[in-house]
Parts: C-alpha cells; sequence; structure tokens
C-alpha cells in the first residue's frame, strides 16, 4: 500500500517536473525571442542612419560642385575637396549597407551577426579617424586660409567666426552620432553574447 502511494507521489513529482522544465523552456524561447527583436530593431536604426547619411551626400555633392562656387566667393579647390569629403562617405555608407543586413540579427545564426556587428564597428571607426576627421581638419584650414585671402577687417571677423561656429556644430553633432552608433553596435555584440551564454 505503502509503495502504490510512494509510486504516485513520484509520478506526480515527475510530471510537475516535466511541466516545470516545459514552462522553463518556452521561457528561454521568449526570451531569445525578444532578444532577438531588440537586436534587429537597433540595427534597424543603423540601418536607416546610413540611408539618412546617402540621402544627404546625394544632396551636398551637387550643391558643393555645381551651385557654391557661383553663388560665393569659395575656390573650386574647396568645394571640390567639400565634394570629394560627400563622394566617400556616399561610398562608404553604401559598403556598409550592402554588408550590414538587419534581418541577420533576427534570423541568421549568432555567428553571422557577430561577424557584421564587429565588422559595423570596425569599418566605421577606420573610416571615422583615418578619413572624414583629415578630411575634415583639411576642409577646415582651407576655409580660414581662403577667408583671411577673400575678406579682411571686420568682414573677415564675421566670416571666421561664423565658420568656426558651423565647424563645432558640425564636429559635436557628428561626434554624437558617432558614440550612438558605436554604442547601438556595442549594445547588440552584448545581446550577442547574452544569447551565446544561454544556449549553453
Amino acid at each position: 500500500m505503502n509503495n502504490d502511494i510512494d509510486s504516485k507521489e513520484l509520478q506526480e513529482m515527475k510530471a510537475q517536473l516535466a511541466l516545470l522544465t516545459q514552462k522553463l523552456e518556452q521561457e528561454a524561447i521568449v526570451s531569445q525571442r525578444q532578444i532577438r527583436q531588440s537586436m534587429k530593431e537597433k540595427a534597424n536604426s543603423l540601418h536607416w542612419t546610413l540611408i539618412r547619411d546617402c540621402i544627404l551626400c546625394i544632396i551636398f555633392i551637387p550643391v558643393f560642385i555645381g551651385i557654391l562656387p557661383n553663388i560665393s566667393k569659395i575656390s573650386m579647390l574647396f568645394c571640390g575637396i567639400c565634394a570629394i569629403f560627400f563622394v566617400l562617405a556616399l561610398i562608404h555608407n553604401c559598403y556598409m549597407l550592402y554588408h550590414f543586413r538587419p534581418t541577420t540579427f533576427m534570423e541568421g545564426n549568432l555567428i553571422e551577426a557577430r561577424k557584421y556587428a564587429l565588422n559595423f564597428k570596425k569599418q566605421t571607426r577606420r573610416y571615422t579617424y583615418w578619413v572624414e576627421v583629415p578630411i575634415l581638419i583639411t576642409i577646415f584650414i582651407l576655409f580660414i586660409y581662403e577667408k583671411c585671402n577673400f575678406h579682411e577687417g571686420v568682414t573677415l571677423k564675421i566670416a571666421l567666426i561664423s565658420g568656426l561656429f558651423g565647424f563645432v556644430v558640425g564636429a559635436i553633432i557628428s561626434y554624437y552620432e558617432l558614440k550612438k552608433m558605436l554604442r547601438t553596435t556595442n549594445e547588440i555584440l552584448s545581446q550577442i553574447e547574452e544569447l551565446e551564454g544561454k544556449a549553453y
């Protein structure tokens, strides 16, 4: 009689354990899907930032090539360097768009997702520090040189102050955008590590 009771209790415990295990597995699956969805949303934000930058480059290239030289006392050298800057930025952003697929973070394997995120981070930093910053410094120096040749007195002061203000504001915005993109990429990499931890 006692054996029958013990057997029933054991079966009930096994059934409860099975239900608990099933519930935990379902919660783990839901948690993984939520993390994947969050990763995809972050990747989408990076994707749309690249698209926005591409559109801005497409707008600014003809402005510096065909419009600005005709309406202001700015040399073709200055406008040409600015146009080259936006052409390089457009090429970089198109490359990043081609090699960065947000759907990978929802459906692809974690190894591939990590590769995409690390490549995005690496290429963004490399382009910023080795291409964008040197060209912007060159543009700034050339701007000061040309303003000093074209203007003098109060007009020169106004031109230099307005130019300096514009470059400082642009640098702050660019720095903020860079930090935001790198922070988002780091968050994606952290979520990939979290999913890898859940896989074991």
